[in-house]
């Protein structure tokens, strides 16, 4: 293959052009294919403890006060790793700190099995989320990366999709083995599957081209001519020089400062304000309706109906914003999906007592609130730079699980002291409709990014 000296002098913006402004090569779809398989994993193995907690509530004695706890403990993990973790994507690579993750997620998995007091679950369920939290966002920065600008948002949203299909796998394997084999199978086929997971992800999962460019690690030059010649694209005879002034002044003065400085600050603020109080609600109902409906008519197999259905409603959410996404912009339906789950979670506490209409209100209640999950993921890319971007993402998910952490300890004090259940979910209508306020303000200005909306 002949390199013409124009080829050569090809700079950063001009390579990633190429990638985003083509149609997907099998590779990019491959690449993205393995982030939703990984999401996947993260849904089930966070939606594990939402089908096992009844048993586990009954077993090991706790109050529904502790359980909050219990149910919190992936979540503050989750945080923390979004928050200290995440941005080591941005210093190491978006590989290597997903293998790491990984190997987290499958040691806090197999430590669970362990458990005998909700002190232990507790401490091996932040274990876990640990590793989810420092890898979910890392991923979607990965996703929006290897996407082309004509389909950035839909798979993003495609992406997404991968968390409630996890959790209602776990729903689904949740309802045989369970009542045959114990909460404990729940964590063994958790364990197993992050093992699977970890050895797909080693062999197959790339780095992103973006860091490559912009960070230039050992052998940057020979790794990114792979990438581009498994997409079909000229390989480079030397690294360009990096031309994009954007880029020298990112690094000058860092992620963090790109983040919390204008232009960006107006935007970073309103992301982790929506994005916090929208899984504040969000995780308040996967995490307690499957336990509130068994307590209410003593059905486990109730609750655990329910909990698939919220979560099925939640994977069609995410390819309806999707689909929608390839005619309109991702900021517009966000704003409007959050103002529409606030009406569904007052019409939720409105027919609570109504088994059969309760459990399609439920399914829209999943479809809502899981595509507005979807559309923050979706614009939180086009906010920051290649430098800040995982920084970015992973702060607003992370800030946001801090903020979700305590929704399920509050409403486990709420209930112990004896509030009707139906009336949570109207306090709960109140958060979604400030975070739909906050996504209107995404809506009054973009800032320049690498990334269409």
């Amino acid at each position: 293959m002949t390199i013409t000296t124009q080829q050569t002098q090809r700079g950063p913006a001009e390579v990633l052009a190429a990638v985003r402004e083509g149609r997907m090569s099998g590779f990019q779809i491959i690449t993205v294919s393995i982030a939703l398989m990984l999401v996947v994993l993260d849904g089930f193995e966070v939606g594990i403890m939402a089908f096992a907690a009844p048993q586990i509530q009954e077993q090991m004695g706790i109050s529904p006060d502790i359980l909050g706890y219990v149910l919190s403990g992936s979540l503050f993990g989750m945080a923390i790793g979004s928050i200290t973790l995440t941005p080591l994507a941005d210093r190491m690579g978006r590989r290597p700190l997903t293998l790491m993750m990984l190997v987290l997620i499958v040691v806090g998995m197999a430590l669970t099995l362990t458990a005998t007091s909700a002190s232990t679950l507790i401490l091996w369920r932040i274990v876990t989320g640990l590793g989810i939290g420092g890898m979910m966002a890392n991923l979607n920065a990965l996703v929006a990366e290897y996407s082309s600008d004509r389909r950035r948002t839909t798979a993003i949203a495609i992406y997404a999709a991968g968390y409630p299909i996890g959790a209602t796998i776990a729903g689904f394997l949740a309802r045989p083995l369970i009542p045959m084999y114990g909460w404990h199978a729940m964590f063994l086929a958790g364990t197993i599957l992050a093992v699977v997971a970890l050895i797909i992800s080693w062999i197959r999962l790339p780095e992103s081209l973006d860091y490559l460019l912009a960070k230039r690690p050992a052998n940057a030059l020979n790794r990114v001519n792979r990438i581009l010649g498994k997409m079909n694209l000229e390989p480079l005879r030397e690294l360009p020089e990096n031309q994009v002034s954007e880029t020298a002044s990112v690094e000058k003065k860092g992620a963090i400062q790109e983040i919390l400085t204008p232009p960006t600050l107006r935007l970073t603020l309103a992301l982790w304000i929506g994005y916090g109080l929208l899984v504040a609600a969000y995780y308040f109902a996967n995490t307690w309706i499957p336990t509130i409906l068994s307590n209410v008519t003593g059905d486990q197999q109730l609750g655990t109906t329910m909990g698939i259905g919220a979560n099925l409603g939640g994977v069609l959410g995410c390819f309806v914003f999707a689909a929608l996404a390839i005619r309109f912009s991702g900021r517009l339906l966000l704003f409007l999906s959050l103002f529409a789950a606030a009406g569904a979670f007052v019409l939720f506490g409105l027919i609570f007592n109504v088994v059969s209409v309760a459990i399609a209100v439920g399914f829209l209640l999943g479809v809502l609130t899981t595509g507005a999950i979807a559309g923050f993921y979706a614009v939180a890319p086009t906010v920051y730079s290649v430098q800040a971007r995982a920084t970015g993402i992973g702060w607003m998910i992370g800030l946001g699980r801090l903020v979700s952490v305590a929704a399920p300890i509050i409403v486990g004090y709420i209930l112990a002291a004896g509030v009707a259940p139906e009336r949570v979910f109207f306090l709960f209508a109140i958060p979604l409709a400030i975070s739909g306020l906050a996504a209107g303000s995404l809506l009054l200005g973009r800032r320049h990014s690498a990334l269409a909306d």
